[in-house]
């Protein structure tokens, strides 16, 4: 099988083979147009009997995906979607659809892997962070802007400060390193003062990490945090039928 998480910003894939992640890549999706970038990602992939992806890009996205993938491969791509419940999951949407399938696809992963309460965080160009209990019920969640977002929204909206890569540190001594380390403590701030709320009023849980930011944002965190970058593939696995859930 071939798995694809396609964000915002970027896209990550993984090929699964005999229960094992064999071959993985990513990059950024604004470069090039979506025909060119997939061949280049998956013309030397070899042909796989499963294409399962996750899109939060939109409709446009998911036409070109299909497109090449029957073109080059000759099967039908199949995207998750949300639903009111599936795999244990219950969603705590009135209108589930209306929920990313990023978030839905993290759930289903978090019941599979540990059938406890989980308060599940995924650090992409948003943050998210949904709330599960060891009965399978999302109990509902929150969406703020991730460090990308906030360097973002400095740089267009202050005269003085020049979008420059800089480095995380909590004592910056340089304007490039006092935005980059001001989005990144920022970030881990909330993550602390949300899940502390979210344990307080819930109860204790396990709190997962996942999402392209959520290495970078690990270090700068008080709370105990498991990393799952593989998260939404193990959750893609799930759907598959290739990873029990429920």
């Amino acid at each position: 099988m071939l798995l694809a998480d396609v964000g915002n910003s970027r896209i990550k894939w993984v090929s699964c083979e005999q229960g094992e992640f064999r071959q993985r890549g990513q990059s950024r999706h604004d470069q090039e147009s979506w025909p060119e970038l997939i061949a280049r990602l998956w013309r030397e992939a070899p042909r796989p009997q499963r294409v399962l992806i996750v899109n939060v890009a939109g409709p446009q996205v998911r036409a070109a995906l299909t497109d090449w993938i029957q073109q080059a491969w000759a099967i039908d791509a199949e995207f998750a979607v949300c639903s009111t419940a599936a795999f244990g999951v219950r969603n705590a949407y009135a209108e589930p659809e209306r929920m990313g399938a990023d978030r839905w696809v993290a759930m289903i992963a978090a019941r599979a892997l540990t059938q406890q309460t989980c308060y599940v965080v995924d650090c992409g160009t948003a943050v998210t962070i949904d709330a599960l209990a060891a009965d399978g019920r999302h109990l509902g969640g929150v969406i703020f802007p991730g460090t990308r977002l906030m360097r973002e929204a400095l740089y267009r909206e202050t005269r003085q400060i020049p979008p420059e890569t800089g480095e995380v540190r909590l004592f910056g001594q340089s304007t490039r390193d006092g935005v980059w380390g001001g989005a990144a403590y920022a970030v881990a701030a909330a993550i602390d003062g949300i899940t502390e709320r979210m344990i307080a009023l819930h109860g204790p849980g396990l709190r997962l990490l996942t999402g392209g930011g959520g290495k970078t944002i690990l270090p700068c965190l008080k709370g105990d945090y498991r990393l799952e970058p593989d998260l939404l593939f193990l959750g893609l696995r799930v759907i598959a039928g290739d990873l029990p859930g429920g």
